[in-house]
């Protein structure tokens, strides 16, 4: 298992740079980041970054709720973007997490549609549309690969950050965080 790298470690504002090969690294390092994101401390991770764990190559995974499994994307690149923006996959807004900002949650607007040119691991080329949860998912990684976290695109869009707190009684509730 691997690492997750946690604000404020600077290597999480670094761009990514292109994946030249898929060798048999690469293939290592993907199967350790579906471990890890799989196995964190208890918490399921719906998607991971290289730069996450400690590697700025322009990989990540993203949890396909469709084929039960993580895809990978090599070299992502967004291509096209709906002009609809959503907050969650579903009809109410939804918080966004991240394992690289634990306890931190935030309301973040995202396309409801994306289309993405990727590679896969035996390096063919796709042209795919993600919508809802799953495209969600490929912004917030896309993102990483560019050095940008989810609470950069909250406090830009103007919106609130809460932390993960425990009252008295051991409960956990959320607690906004002034900035």
């Amino acid at each position: 298992m691997l690492k997750v790298i946690t604000v404020p470690d600077p290597i999480l504002r670094e761009k990514s740079k292109k994946v030249e090969k898929i060798s048999q690294e690469i293939l290592n390092l993907v199967r350790q980041m579906e471990e890890t994101a799989t196995k964190k401390e208890g918490t399921k991770g719906v998607g991971l970054s290289a730069i996450q764990v400690g590697t700025p190559l322009k990989i990540f995974i993203a949890w396909s709720e469709k084929s039960r499994r993580f895809l990978t994307f090599i070299n992502p690149e967004i291509i096209w973007r709906s002009k609809r923006l959503i907050t969650g996959a579903s009809s109410s807004p939804q918080l966004e997490g991240c394992l690289s900002v634990p306890d931190v949650w935030g309301l973040v607007k995202r396309h409801q549609v994306i289309k993405i040119r990727y590679q896969t691991l035996t390096g063919k080329t796709l042209v795919r549309r993600f919508r809802g949860f799953a495209g969600i998912i490929c912004q917030h990684e896309y993102d990483h690969l560019e050095g940008i976290l989810f609470t950069d695109r909250v406090l830009q869009q103007k919106g609130k950050l809460f932390e993960m707190k425990k009252d008295s009684q051991g409960n956990e509730r959320l607690e906004e965080i002034k900035v």
